[in-house]
């Protein structure tokens, strides 16, 4: 038997109350959500389908603007936490 024969054969010899009660804990809108697999850039917020797109983004004058940005705010962070950690002692 192959392998997708005998998932078939586990899916359809659960219980049927079983199969209701997992299908009935999923929203409809879940039906309309389709995975995905790419590119993220949490710094500018968009997603990238592809390995050239994400380059190219990463190459960009708007990511490299944003990137500066997010270093910048990372450092000031740093610099108060070490300040706050300074005049706890």
């Amino acid at each position: 038997m192959s392998d997708i024969d005998e998932e078939s054969e586990l899916k359809y010899s659960e219980p049927e109350r079983k199969r209701k009660s997992v299908a009935s804990d999923v929203p409809e809108a879940l039906d309309f959500l389709v995975p995905k697999a790419g590119f993220f850039c949490p710094i500018c917020s968009v997603f990238y389908s592809g390995e050239k797109a994400m380059t190219n983004h990463c190459k960009s004058t708007r990511h490299k603007q944003n990137t500066e940005k997010f270093m910048a705010k990372q450092r000031k962070e740093k610099e108060q936490n070490e300040a706050e950690e300074r005049s706890s002692r």
